[in-house]
């Protein structure tokens, strides 16, 4: 699988990542590891995960990470992946920010355990908040880099003047910068339901699609499938009780200038012999600095059909295609 450079996270990382997020909940542990194993197979090297997966469900806090531990332990091949996790997540239960020295330092040490490794590859800041100056909290990170704790860093739903802020300091004081953006990003354009704050998480934008052209920092896109819109089940005439079909979904994403970016990828991916989420997921790698597409298949079958996006090929005008929806 064709690879990226990703600042100090290690080797050259894999252009399609694995998200674990539901491993040993939803995707019970067996096939949570086979996944993992069909994954390397593919020539994947990129695992996610976080100190928060699965928190909100019964039984599920840490499962993620113990679930990926488990895998790590029983093949051997911890130098052959990058591990990335996160923490610094508001709170479950009152949602209250914790972007605070000791909140990092309990999370990361948490996360260490229950991966069964003495350091992650890369570690991301799950959330911001923008009334803690960037300088100190690239100051807390810094201390754990340099004890090996950590090899590189990472933002997840920092906006883009946050990130300028923080690769300034970083630049004018020669310590470690963020290496990598992870965002909500996708062919889709996502919508967010009235009434519904994003609780933290934010999508790519102008400004930030700007910032990621002129500084070539590396952007991660989180539901970078839109949750399943390219998976044929959803358009214009879709049957809603189809199965499957999820209405989340289609408020989210069903949109006219979506559907019609739908309706690209599908004639494309005809044209092309391929599927349509291939064709979804090819659009983000072929973006002007590096990207990588996290995608968290539940099948094997999903699995596959991801891991090949990363072969498909484009050219400009099927960028544009793509991009204008025509």
């Amino acid at each position: 699988m064709r690879t990226i450079e990703l600042g100090g996270a290690g080797p050259g990382a894999s252009v399609i990542a694995l998200g674990t997020s539901t491993y040993g909940t939803a995707v019970p542990e067996r096939l949570a590891l086979e996944l993992m194993d069909r994954y390397i197979e593919a020539g994947g090297n990129f695992l996610d995960t976080a100190h928060v997966y699965a928190a909100w469900l019964e039984g599920g806090e840490g499962a993620s990470e113990r679930t990926v531990g488990k895998w790590l332990a029983s093949r051997g091949c911890r130098s052959a992946v990058i591990v990335a996790t996160k923490g610094a997540h508001h709170d479950i239960g009152t949602y209250e920010k914790r972007l605070t020295e000791a909140a990092i330092r309990q999370d990361l040490h948490e996360s260490l355990d229950r991966l069964g490794v003495d350091s992650v590859d890369l570690y991301w800041l799950h959330r911001d908040d923008e009334a803690v100056p960037v300088g100190e909290v690239l100051g807390w990170l810094d201390e754990h880099v340099r004890s090996g704790l950590i090899g590189a860093i990472g933002c997840s739903n920092w906006s883009a003047d946050r990130q300028i802020d923080a690769a300034r300091w970083a630049e004018q004081r020669g310590t470690i910068g963020f290496c990598a953006s992870q965002v909500r990003w996708s062919l889709a354009e996502f919508r967010l339901p009235p009434g519904d704050s994003g609780s933290g998480m934010l999508s790519m934008d102008e400004p930030m699609l700007a910032f990621h052209r002129r500084s070539g920092t590396a952007g991660v896109a989180y539901s970078a499938q839109a949750n399943g819109f390219f998976s044929g089940k959803y358009g214009p005439d879709a049957d809603e009780r189809a199965p499957g079909y999820r209405p989340d979904v289609a408020e989210r994403y069903g949109t006219p200038a979506n559907y019609r970016r739908l309706a690209a990828a599908r004639r494309l991916a005809a044209a092309l012999g391929r599927s349509p989420n291939q064709i979804a997921l090819a659009w983000l790698l072929h973006h002007r600095f590096p990207v990588i597409a996290l995608c968290g298949p539940r099948t094997v079958e999903q699995l596959s059909d991801s891991c090949a996006a990363a072969d498909v090929v484009l050219d400009a005008d099927q960028i544009e295609q793509l991009t204008a929806g025509r």
